[in-house]
């Protein structure tokens, strides 16, 4: 039985990422992260460590950093299939392809299955490595069901984000800038490695309250903090919806994309 193309795509697309740079920035930072924010930061307060306050539940910080350094790897994973399309593009591998026996939708497949699976994999080993922390997790069946969707939805959301970056960009400087700069405010302005609380200016409330991270962040912690609630389907909704206008966009952008730059 013949193998499906965008399955034989998925692997080679597995195959061309499975690299030190690559695995430096989907789990080494991420990681970095963990450890040090989570240790460095515990430690501030000798009195038992420091603590915040989650939908108006008391938690350490390191229980509440540790689903944002989760929700990274939607954005680390999304990634990818930028880098995939722009390095493809450059060095002429798009054209080899589509002149083979592959649609251009099958390549598209491709790259969102091997985001999906770098998110999800990368995910599974963020929570391992949550829990040497070590974090209070009150794990159930719909939070776990939550946050296979969520990761999903919001790897696909980044994954049409980047694409739409490497559809437009006219050069390597331009695509790399662009990207490093969504990285830091992507990263830094959401809610993945602090609260928003009253003292948080305004303008960096707003920037946080729209960024999808926050969201994935928020939703993340719920499905393993406080639990699925109204919030989180709210929050989930808000996810498609962005995901959804982002890949529509990415589509019509990746349909008029030509061989090579």
């Amino acid at each position: 039985m013949k193998m499906p193309a965008f399955v034989r795509l998925t692997m080679r697309n597995i195959v061309v990422n499975i690299d030190p740079g690559t695995l430096i920035f989907m789990l080494g930072l991420p990681t970095l992260y963990l450890f040090v924010m989570g240790f460095m930061f515990q430690g501030i307060n000798p009195n038992g460590g420091l603590s915040v306050v989650y939908h108006g539940i008391p938690v350490k910080y390191t229980t509440f950093l540790a689903p944002g350094i989760i929700a990274l790897q939607a954005f680390t994973a999304g990634n990818v299939g930028g880098s995939m399309l722009w390095s493809d593009r450059r060095w002429g591998m798009f054209e080899q392809i589509m002149v083979g026996p592959f649609r251009r939708s099958e390549y598209l497949l491709g790259i969102i299955f091997v985001s999906i699976l770098f998110s999800l994999i990368g995910s599974a080993i963020m929570i391992g490595f949550a829990f040497t922390i070590p974090v209070q997790f009150n794990i159930s069946l719909a939070g776990i069901g939550l946050f296979i969707l969520t990761m999903i939805v919001g790897t696909m959301l980044f994954s049409s984000l980047f694409l739409i970056i490497s559809g437009i960009a006219k050069s390597m400087q331009a695509y790399n800038t662009i990207t490093i700069l969504l990285f830091f405010l992507l990263d830094f302005a959401s809610t993945a490695f602090y609260p928003i609380t009253n003292s948080t200016p305004e303008w960096l409330r707003v920037v946080a309250g729209v960024n999808p991270l926050s969201f994935i962040s928020d939703i993340l912690r719920n499905s393993f903090i406080s639990g699925v609630d109204s919030s989180s389907l709210y929050y989930s909704g808000i996810l498609l919806v962005a995901m959804l206008i982002f890949f529509g966009i990415s589509l019509r952008i990746y349909k008029n994309i030509r061989s090579g730059i």
